[in-house]
């Protein structure tokens, strides 16, 4: 038994490149990447994981990841735009007609969700996490039966020898808007980190603690209530690959649904039914 989870919007935009032709390329490679993942890894049960809102970390910093909005004069918006399109078409299909679980909580991220859903799990069934989101990392400070597998680098992620949220709080993410302490980079964060008599001694400074406590709680995976958990939502697994066909045929995916591949793609995912 093990459990493959997919970061679906780190793994859409893994799509953004390669194949671009025709009306639907991201679909295309979506579809392309997630048979591959599949077969790598057999799992026995999938889940795709979507993202929410976090309004709790919005409340904390409302500048959060606010370097990642694209305004309507920007010339990429209409590209992002056709992509948005591109990401609902292969959640509907994911959704519907393949026996997977689509997961989504309304004011979670999807590193949360997955967090979450990993804490109520049973200890004996391995766990891969695809993603290169590193906020992931301290899954593996947290769980031994936890893998992240980042499929730019097509490696896993070495577990840090390190309390990793700590030196992250430090050290702040650009990647998600959370700056640091002034003058904490990465060296001086890791030799905090592994010293907590000096690391005590530096955050008794008010700004450097305030900063650190606001990061820590940014970057922490977010702990569900017994009341937040229920508003978790999760699609049943199906299949209707004459369904996924159709759909894969209107977009003239060619390589795909002809018949000896078409025996292929669709095989990869029939195990998961049973």
């Amino acid at each position: 038994m093990s459990i493959l989870v997919i970061d679906f919007m780190n793994q859409c935009h893994r799509a953004r490149s390669g194949f671009l032709m025709g009306p639907a390329p991201v679909v295309y490679n979506f579809f392309r990447q997630f048979k591959s993942l599949v077969d790598q890894f057999k799992p026995n049960r999938v889940y795709v994981v979507l993202e929410g809102r976090p309004t709790a970390r919005y409340e904390l910093l409302p500048e959060y990841k606010a370097t990642r909005k694209v305004e309507k004069d920007d010339p990429k918006y209409e590209e992002l735009q056709n992509f948005f399109r591109q990401k609902d078409i292969i959640v509907d299909l994911l959704s519907t007609k393949f026996p997977v679980s689509v997961v989504r909580h309304p004011t979670s991220e999807c590193d949360d969700t997955i967090a979450n859903l990993i804490e109520r799990s049973s200890t004996a069934v391995p766990w891969t996490v695809v993603s290169n989101d590193s906020d992931f990392t301290q899954l593996l400070n947290n769980y031994s039966h936890v893998s992240i597998w980042n499929p730019m680098k097509k490696e896993y992620v070495s577990t840090p020898q390190f309390d990793y949220v700590t030196w992250k709080a430090l050290r702040g993410d650009g990647s998600d808007n959370i700056p640091g302490i002034p003058g904490c980079g990465d060296t001086t964060a890791l030799k905090l980190v592994n010293d907590p008599e000096g690391l005590a001694e530096y955050l008794k400074n008010p700004e450097r603690a305030q900063i650190f406590t606001r990061n820590y709680e940014l970057i922490s995976f977010r702990s569900w209530t017994d009341e937040e958990r229920m508003e978790m939502t999760s699609t049943s697994p199906a299949q209707d690959w004459d369904g996924v066909r159709a759909r894969f045929d209107e977009f003239g995916f060619k390589s795909i649904t002809k018949d000896g591949s078409w025996e292929k793609f669709f095989g990869s995912f029939q195990h998961l039914w049973g």
